[in-house]
């Protein structure tokens, strides 16, 4: 019996898993600029119980600023400060 509920919670798990993609992934086409693509973002890391998420842009120029998007403004500037995307794997 417990075998059983524990593979029907995998199983929902699953499904909702897909659930979210499947939404992320039709959000993602339908976005048009930067504020499309940070709701598709936001809407699959809600989805997944997260509280942020991150993406790192890096501008065309070395003029241009990076962005980090939703993540706290002081872990943002840190981040940027310290040049944190010169060594981050991710």
């Amino acid at each position: 019996m417990i075998a059983t509920d524990k593979s029907t919670h995998l199983s929902s798990r699953h499904d909702e898993g897909h659930a979210i993609l499947g939404t992320f992934l039709e959000r993602l086409s339908e976005s048009i600029d930067e504020a499309g693509f940070c709701e598709a973002m936001a809407g699959a890391a809600a989805g997944l119980e997260l509280n942020t998420f991150a993406y790192l842009t890096l501008p065309p120029q070395r003029s241009g600023k990076p962005k980090l998007i939703n993540y706290p403004s002081p872990w943002t500037a840190r981040y940027l400060q310290n040049r944190y995307q010169r060594v981050d794997p991710s």
